[in-house]
């Protein structure tokens, strides 16, 4: 205490004398340290809590034990605040009655444990030099709840042994049915996570861990190689594999495992006189048992083995390399993979392997080879017989079609063309070029590379990348423009957009009637005009006949239902009776329209029909959304527009409602 000054001391110890006075009872992370007896306390504060799912977590919670001392205790709560969540109960409902004993009884239990008491130091005072170091971890699982403890096991150079509580963990099963073994499994990846938080935070140099578990079914799990499980079981089986080998795993019988306690619980008096805080009595003997557990096979019928299923294959054969070149899509893929092959026989055999550059050349060379000698049979043929002194070169049949090319071979065995080009500066595959068939999947593959190599351009570029790449095609223009025609990209990029046929005239439009008789209809506008001192908006409403194309305007003072009966009456009134009426809904309008189209929708259609069936007239709308359909009233808009675009230019300030309805009423 001299060593510390005065001003760094503690309120409580400054005038404490250690020779006579008790030391204080000081907190250690939540939890009671008494430094006179060198023990942990624990004396929760039992407040009045009401019995409510709030008030029950809230007492639950209030015990404070990081390293799991009274974890067979704190089960037991945790189980009652589960239950209230099963039954659906609300934060601030009464418990239920059924639970309201083994809730009183739990908080009668909390106030006992004033009694309890554990030591700080693992090691006693009158034990000697420590000279063996283990961890035991037992785990254990049931249907209410699963968990572990683990325990220190110190061993002298008198071979004096000791055990102590390190660390515990309790918790409760899912609400979601689980099984047995699955908590098992889950209680041991718990007891390997700790045992990884032991190894790190305790200060010994070896510690020798071990891992014991009443389940042989997890035993088995660990020990078994041969079989695949599903997701749950197999990553749980994986992550305990990383911490731990199959080995350190033992068997324990469920009376003598104290975890067992941490998964059904226990009462206060009860943990005191059990195996909780010494372990089980096995860890005190010199020696304790060997594992008795022998690993056994997991039966086919384990609901945790994935289904297994046998399928007869065959492996594919191949009569010649083109048919494995078949099998790409991709020019690139199909040299480089045919210089990988060339490369591994060159190490095989070993040989100096080439470069990639000179590999793939050579790859090149040797895929158009084997093509050419799967189509140009004769033609290869009759270039390798020998000829007789004095006579002509080696030419191929005069029935061929290769013979305007000037075939020969060069000193690869590769079909080239001749030509008269010999003495050209040019590099020799653009001076004679390889030849290759019309129709081969490889004359495609180079096809298709060289067309993305021109980033999908016309047939000329093409043709030209194809030549000065060093192959010549056979009908090449024709084979590169049934390519381009096949092509996705192309055929996006540049093709001819379709055309819809129209469908056929309606009857009224074709059979001959009186004007007006057959007519369409349609709203155009607004217009701002002058009323008295104010500025209003109006709006015209054209009827065109369907046989004739006459047409009719009316001014419409609003987009009202009486306001359009208005006009359809002086509409009838003057140009006689109408047997159908044609009209969009309204809904077509978009844009600078959008008034128009909801005065539209605004209007009554009942209230219109009856209107027109007193006068023996049909009103007919338009689909939805189909513009299309009112095209004959749609174009005269447009010339009555452009007519007023002109008059609206010129007198456009001093338009009101009476120069409307001027401008309306003459023909147009």
């Amino acid at each position: 205490m001299e060593s510390v000054p005065i001003s760094e001391r503690a309120k409580n110890v400054k005038d404490l004398d250690l020779s006579f006075n008790e030391l204080p009872i000081e907190r250690a992370l939540g939890i009671e340290w008494c430094a006179e007896s060198d023990t942990f306390h624990f004396s929760p504060v039992v407040k009045e809590h009401t019995s409510t799912r709030r008030g029950i977590l809230s007492a639950v919670a209030s015990v404070f034990d990081p390293l799991g001392f009274l974890a067979p205790f704190v089960l037991r709560g945790k189980r009652i605040l589960q239950e209230m969540c099963k039954k659906g109960t609300e934060w601030d409902d009464p418990l239920p009655d059924d639970l309201r004993p083994k809730w009183e009884s739990w908080l009668s239990e909390l106030r006992e444990l004033d009694e309890l008491q554990i030591r700080r130091c693992f090691k006693p005072d009158s034990f000697g030099t420590v000279k063996k170091i283990e961890l035991h971890h037992f785990s254990d699982a049931s249907l209410t709840g699963y968990g572990q403890s683990s325990y220190l096991r110190l061993v002298d150079c008198k071979d004096n042994i000791h055990c102590s509580l390190v660390m515990g963990k309790s918790r409760v099963a899912p609400l979601k049915p689980v099984t047995i073994p699955r908590l098992e499994l889950q209680a041991a990846l718990v007891s390997v996570q700790v045992s990884n938080f032991l190894n790190k935070e305790l200060d010994y140099e070896t510690i020798e861990n071990f891992f014991w578990t009443d389940s042989k079914i997890v035993l088995d799990y660990l020990n078994n190689d041969a079989r695949r499980f599903h997701i749950f079981v197999a990553n749980r089986i994986q992550r305990i594999k990383e911490s731990s080998q199959p080995e350190q795993w033992r068997y324990i019988s469920t009376k003598e495992n104290p975890a067992d306690h941490a998964s059904r619980g226990l009462g206060v008096n009860d943990m005191i006189h059990s195996n909780w805080f010494k372990g089980p009595t096995f860890l005190w003997d010199k020696e304790f048992p060997a594992p008795s557990h022998t690993s056994r096979d997991i039966p086919a019928d384990d609901p945790e083995l994935k289904s297994t299923r046998t399928l007869a294959t065959t492996q594919q054969t191949f009569s010649s390399m083109i048919e494995r070149i078949e099998r790409f899509s991709n020019w690139n893929r199909a040299i480089t993979a045919v210089a990988v092959l060339y490369r591994y026989i060159a190490k095989k055999r070993n040989q100096e392997s080439a470069t990639p550059g000179e590999a793939k050349q050579k790859a090149t060379m040797a895929i158009v080879k084997w093509t050419q000698q799967e189509v140009f049979v004769e033609e290869i043929h009759a270039l390798k017989k020998p000829t007789l002194e004095g006579k002509e070169t080696k030419i191929v049949k005069r029935n061929s079609h290769l013979l305007p090319l000037s075939p020969y071979l060069d000193d690869k065995q590769i079909l080239r063309v001749g030509g008269r080009l010999d003495r050209s500066p040019m590099p020799d595959h653009v001076k004679h070029p390889v030849i290759l068939p019309r129709r081969s999947h490889v004359t495609t593959l180079i096809i298709k590379w060289c067309h993305e190599q021109v980033a999908h351009q016309g047939r000329g570029m093409t043709v030209n990348k194809i030549r000065s790449s060093g192959f010549w095609i056979v009908s090449c223009s024709s084979a590169v423009e049934s390519f381009i025609y096949k092509c996705v990209q192309c055929r996006k990029f540049r093709g001819k957009a379709n055309t819809q046929r129209m469908a056929d005239l309606p009857k009224d439009r074709l059979e001959p009637s009186p004007p007006f008789t057959y007519c369409g209809m349609d709203c155009f506008g607004p217009f701002i005009v002058k009323e008295r001192r104010s500025e209003v908006k109006r709006y015209g409403i054209i009827f065109t006949c369907l046989s004739l194309r006459a047409i009719h305007t009316e001014i419409l003072e609003e987009m009202t239902t009486d306001a359009f009966l208005n006009c359809l009456r002086i509409f009838i009134a003057i140009r006689g009776p109408v047997r159908h009426i044609r009209c969009d809904r309204g809904s077509n309008f978009v844009g600078a329209k959008n008034e128009l189209q909801v005065g539209l929708q605004s209007m009554d259609e009942g209230k219109i029909k009856d209107e027109l069936s007193r006068r023996q007239c049909d009103f007919i709308f338009n689909s939805p959304h189909a513009s299309h359909m009112g095209g004959v009233w749609e174009r005269q808009i447009k010339s009555v527009r452009s007519v007023l675009a002109g008059i609206l230019d010129q007198s456009g300030t001093r338009l009101n409602t009476s120069a409307i309805a001027r401008s309306c009423t003459k023909p147009w």
